[in-house]
């Protein structure tokens, strides 16, 4: 009903806001959905999201949902705080994640080297690997749209997984 509404805004590095609205999360969902299906991404194949709360990662789970392919947001401590990364290693074998998402990839580098897999893609807001590729989320706003995004989209249903929540307990 009002497309050009603030649906979400963060402060930017100037300190000023970054906002997106209604009309653009959802080109950018459309998008984020067309690559994540290109890559063959599926409920097998997750996403898995190493990043605190922002606009980045409200992009990427949209985009996620907008396919019908299942995300897992993954707290930040299991990456940033944990230094054996037990939780993190643990997930990623439960869930095999067909692309990891970190916003900054300098920052949760250490996890995601020790333990994404080679053939696992990464993909980062900011930031780079050391020997490893990292997709920027740009590359991610610029696909072309997928042939069949609007009948895999209206084929989203009530059995359709859309996130792996994950509880401390």
């Amino acid at each position: 009903a009002e497309p050009n509404r603030v649906f979400m805004a963060e402060r930017n590095a100037a300190g000023g806001w970054r906002q997106i609205t209604y009309a653009e999360l959802l080109i950018s969902s459309r998008h984020i959905a067309s690559a994540l299906l290109a890559r063959g991404l599926s409920a097998e194949k997750p996403v898995l999201i190493l990043s605190g709360n922002s606009v980045d990662h409200a992009l990427i789970a949209f985009g996620a949902l907008y396919a019908g392919i299942p995300f897992c947001p993954v707290s930040p401590a299991y990456s940033l705080v944990s230094r054996d990364y037990g939780k993190l290693r643990h997930l990623m074998k439960l869930l095999t994640p067909g692309l990891v998402f970190a916003d900054d990839a300098n920052k949760f580098a250490d996890a995601l080297i020790a333990n994404v897999p080679p053939e696992t893609e990464i993909a980062a807001s900011r930031g780079t690997l050391p020997g490893r590729d990292v997709t920027r989320l740009s590359d991610l706003l610029a696909a072309q749209e997928h042939p069949r995004l609007d009948a895999i989209h209206d084929a989203i249903g009530p059995d359709t997984i859309a996130k792996f929540l994950l509880t401390s307990g």
